[in-house]
């Protein structure tokens, strides 16, 4: 299929960012890079190797919740609405290219393997940051937040006052890891670029990618197993260990979910032991100093959210506006969505949310009995496992735009369209209270919240 290769791209360009790391890819472009992919996937439909788009719940509720949020846009802050159509074309554009373009189990798996192995790269570059050791890198302390500090006069640092003391006048100075393509750490928490600038989000990334690595275990042959067992323990080693190093509580969370799931799934209650093997070492050895403050800041950062829906309880401030009410963002992917997006935003990213669990849930009962679905069975429960991971950390990370997360929502969608091939009459079963399960949830996540802040004083 043409699709596929430029879906890999896409990936591989999103998350490994080349284009700043080549000088002969400096002017390759997101868009051209996203045409080149849906001209596959026109293609592909030509010649019939896809479906044309087929209306499922799933992109319904994924277009209508991007279909809100510009709309909340075009009411609150007109003037930036075609920045935000372009910064949407990235998660639209994987959500629809992979849920309606994947199309069959050996697509789904290319896809889902793809995502891992970009992630075990990143993996095993934050790990060699973290190794290496700080130097001093020339720039004021707003340089911190960005991806990449190219000015590196590389002199060995311990501190700051270490750079500062041998430095050139009036220069400021961090000291920080620095590591391959010209990454370095922040506060020494490791990173990378673009959309992972922020270690807790590339922790999260990683995370959420881990189960593919168990999945793509199940579908080799058995006489392979000793070798590929090696190569699912470096990755499982690469990423734990790249975890620890972001110092992301919200990551840590992530990684323990995700293996929770799977090891619970794979080995019943006795998982939970060998869970906690894992998860021990991480949250012990994942810490960082002034974790009471960032938890303050963060509690902080959702009344916030809660005042600004207060402010504006209909349509919100608009998608992408909230630091336009707060210095720092919302730390809550459901309550960025609701002072954002308003209560109906909030209600259909719950529901998309929903729907992708809904589906990997209903393919693994619906075809238990069935050996040939023993592929898509295996799919969906490690897009189940994913998931898991991704709802932990959108519980205290500004998710709800991240190209990754509707990455993971739409390999939901991609096995539904696989069921598709194979069972063109099967039918994801949402009734009346499903949605009465999504509101429920919601009022239930913002009461709970809001009660929480009072008792805490916040």
């Amino acid at each position: 299929m043409f699709v596929i290769p430029g879906i890999v791209v896409l990936v591989t360009y999103v998350y490994l960012r080349p284009h700043e790391v080549f000088s002969v890819l400096h002017g390759l472009s997101f868009p051209t890079v996203l045409s080149v992919a849906l001209f596959g996937y026109l293609l592909d439909v030509k010649v019939g190797a896809s479906r044309r788009p087929r209306g499922s719940l799933l992109l319904v509720l994924g277009f209508a919740f991007f279909a809100w949020a510009t709309l909340t846009i075009a009411i609150n802050a007109p003037e930036t609405l075609t920045e935000s159509l372009l910064f949407f074309a990235g998660p639209i554009g994987f959500f629809f290219l992979i849920s309606q373009g994947v199309g069959g189990v050996r697509g789904l798996a290319v896809v889902s393997s793809s995502v891992l192995l970009v992630t075990v790269v990143l993996a095993l570059i934050g790990v060699h940051q973290g190794l290496a050791p700080s130097v001093c890198i020339a720039g004021d302390m707003t340089t911190a937040g960005g991806a990449v500090i190219e000015t590196q006069d590389l002199r060995p640092c311990t501190s700051r006052a270490d750079c500062l003391a041998g430095g050139v006048p009036d220069q400021d100075y961090l000291c920080e890891h620095a590591g391959l393509v010209g990454t370095t750490s922040v506060g020494g928490r490791v990173r990378y670029r673009g959309v992972f600038q922020d270690p807790n989000e590339l922790a999260w990334a990683m995370s959420m990618s881990l189960p593919f690595a168990f999945a793509w275990l199940e579908r080799r042959p058995r006489d392979r197993r000793t070798r590929d067992r090696l190569l699912v323990a470096l990755a499982l080693v690469a990423i734990i260990v790249c975890n620890v190093m972001t110092r992301s509580r919200s990551g840590q969370i992530a990684l323990v979910a995700t293996l929770g799931v799977y090891f619970v799934r794979r080995f019943g209650w006795r998982g939970v032991g060998a869970g906690a093997l894992v998860a021990i070492p991480v949250l012990i050895y994942g810490g960082r100093s002034g974790a009471d403050s960032s938890t303050q800041e963060r509690l902080e950062c959702w009344m916030q959210a809660l005042d600004i829906w207060r402010q504006f309880p209909l349509a919100g401030v608009g998608a992408r506006q909230f630091t336009q009410h707060h210095y720092l963002t919302a730390h809550n992917s459901f309550l960025l969505s609701l002072a954002e997006l308003g209560p109906i935003g909030l209600a259909l990213f719950t529901a998309v949310i929903y729907a992708a669990f809904k589906i990997t849930i209903q393919v693994q009962r619906d075809f238990a009995a069935r050996p040939e679905a023993e592929a898509v069975r295996v799919g969906a429960f490690a897009t189940f496992a994913g998931l898991t991971g991704l709802v932990a950390s959108a519980l205290f990370l500004s998710l709800t735009y991240h190209v990754a997360l509707w990455i993971e929502l739409a390999l939901a969608g991609a096995i539904q369209a696989a069921v598709w091939r194979h069972d063109p009459d099967w039918r994801l079963r949402w009734r009346w209270r499903d949605t009465v399960t999504v509101v429920g949830m919601d009022v239930a996540l913002i009461t709970g919240i809001a009660i929480y802040l009072r008792l805490k004083g916040v």
